[in-house]
Order: structure tokens, then sequence, then C-alpha cells
């Protein structure tokens, strides 16, 4: 029988290759594949798949000060169907997309893998990696279309958390962004997005409510609630060279003025994430 811990490992993998392929593609079919710079058009693949290893370094959760890395094996896996895709917003379902405007279902995770070694959280329940899925209205700016210039995105997801048996709903989050993608020279595609979080009492409960039989001499008992959850700016670059894939990326957390900025359970007001992808595309 597979144990919790290896529950929460695999759900942290499969994480963890959703992650980093939505943070650092872009959804263009372009790709340099000869380093000069110059963008080759090329069929769009319904299908593509390979493996490769990811990394990522980040905190135990937003607001902890103990960080983890974490290094894998990873599949390399793209869809281009109809409706349903996986692309730089991770995987997608587009019912509604013109040069303009966006109606679609989005997906986005969080890696906890290790939550059980955070001294701050001892004799707590487990946090696990969690999966968001749901709505999103995505406004086309300045470009030509959604793989270049600025746009705006209004997600709202539930969330799920995995690793200790059945899936545990654990809330709901809005981050409305602003992007702008835009390729650069030598065929790497760059990413920026920034915007606020909200959540919902349940979401702040998992991570920062401590429950009376929980409490303790230096962390007393706290009940989180429903609202800001702070503020989010990230970057990204990835980059096709022939049948292999590299990406990175590097996120920054700003706390301040959260409505669960009082629970012991915070330890600083700031978080920096970074993460990697090397992947062969094998057909």
């Amino acid at each position: 029988m597979i144990s919790r811990k290896n529950l929460n490992v695999l759900s942290g993998l499969l994480a963890l290759t959703i992650s980093l392929q939505a943070f650092a593609q872009a959804p263009s079919d372009a790709d340099d594949e000869s380093g000069t710079g110059l963008v080759k058009q090329q069929p769009e693949k319904r299908w593509e798949a390979g493996i490769g290893v990811g990394g990522l370094y980040g905190p135990d959760y937003r607001g902890s000060e103990s960080y983890r890395d974490y290094i894998a094996p990873i599949p390399y896996l793209v869809y281009r169907g109809p409706v349903f895709r996986t692309d730089g917003d991770g995987l997608r379902g587009d019912f509604l997309r013109t040069e303009a405007l966006e109606l679609t279902a989005s997906m986005a995770v969080s890696v906890t893998p290790d939550s059980d070694k955070n001294e701050l959280r001892e004799g707590m329940e487990e946090l696990g990696s969690t999966l968001e899925a749901g709505p999103a209205i995505n406004v086309n700016l300045t470009g030509p279309d959604f793989s270049q210039g600025f746009s705006l995105s209004f997600p709202v997801r539930a969330v799920v958390a995995l690793g200790d048996g059945s899936p545990e709903y654990i809330g709901m989050v809005t981050t409305p962004s602003l992007i702008y993608r835009q390729a650069i020279n030598g065929g790497w595609k760059w990413t920026a997005r920034t915007g606020p979080v909200f959540a919902s009492g349940k979401y702040h409960d998992y991570y920062y409510t401590v429950k009376p039989e929980y409490a303790l001499p230096e962390r007393p008992a706290y009940e989180a609630s429903s609202g800001y959850n702070g503020f989010n700016a990230q970057t990204a670059l990835s980059r096709r060279f022939s049948d292999y894939w590299f990406a990175f990326y590097l996120r920054y957390s700003n706390l301040q003025g959260t409505n669960f900025r009082d629970s012991p359970l915070v330890e600083t007001e700031h978080n920096v994430m970074g993460g990697f992808a090397i992947s062969w595309v094998i057909f």
C-alpha cells in the first residue's frame, strides 16, 4: 500500500510537471530551431511527448521561512486539441477564442512534497500539493493575438489538496493578472505576470489556521478568514532547440496586508520561488 508520504511525493511530481510547463511556455507555435533568432513556422502537431528533469526551490508554503529544493524526472506532454490543450497557461479548454477575448477552463498547481519537515507546523496535519481548476476570461490588450503583448486574465479556481487518500476540496482562489509575452532574440520566449490573489476562508484555513487541539504556548490558536491573499510577480523564459526544450522561471510573493498576517504560522511577508525544466521531445 502506498504511504501518505509517497502519495504526497507522487502528487508533487504531477504538480511539478504541470507547473514548470505552465509557467514557462508561451502560447505560440513558432519555434527557432536554428539558433539564429529567426522564427520558423511549422505545422502544428496534435501530440508531443518526451522526458526530462525538473526542479523547484521554494518555501513550504507562502509565509514560511523554511525552503526546500525538489528535483525529479518529469514527462513532457503537449496536446493541441480543438477545445482542450496544454500551452503556456497549463492544461486549458478554449470554449471561446478570438484574437481579442478568450473564455477558457484552466488549471494551476502548487508543490508541497515535504511539509511534514516544517518545524513551525510540528504535530499539525501535513499539507499536500494542490490542484486548481476553473474558468478564466482573458482579454488581449496590445498584441495581434495572445502570444505577444499585454493581456489581462481573470481566473476563478476551485482548489483540491492531493496526497492523502481522496482529494480534499480546500476552497477557492482568484488571481487577476496583467501578463506580458514577447519573443526575444535567439528564439527565447519571455513571459511576465503580476497581480493580486484573493482566497476563501476555507483556503486560508488550510494553510494558516491553528486549531485549538494544535495550539501551543509558542503557537496560539488562530482562525483565518477570507480575503486578500497577497501579491505575486513572476517571470519565465523558455526555448526550443530542435528536440530539446528548456524553461526557467522565478516568482516573488508579497504577503503585506493579508488577512492572515497575524497567524503564528506566518514567519515572513516575502517569499521567492524558482524552477527549471529540461526536456527531450521524443515524438
